[in-house]
């Protein structure tokens, strides 16, 4: 499974928390700190922010080659 992080204004949260909640669960898993998201859930999205804050972005598909690629 990939990770994305969103940081969104707090006036569009609850849309986007209600759209990604229609997605299949069995592909997709929302990390909601508002839904009571466990301890362990918060603690791997901290270490995914901490990671990209200090520039370490391999854990994702580079942007550039993808859209060469469409």
């Amino acid at each position: 499974m990939k990770t994305v992080s969103l940081e969104v204004d707090e006036r569009i949260y609850p849309q986007i928390i209600s759209f990604l909640r229609l997605l299949p669960e069995d592909l997709c898993h929302v990390f909601d700190e508002d839904d009571g998201a466990s301890q362990e859930e918060m603690a791997a999205v901290q270490a995914i922010q901490a990671r990209l804050l200090a520039g370490d972005d391999s854990e994702f598909v580079d942007w550039d080659e993808f859209k060469e690629s469409l």
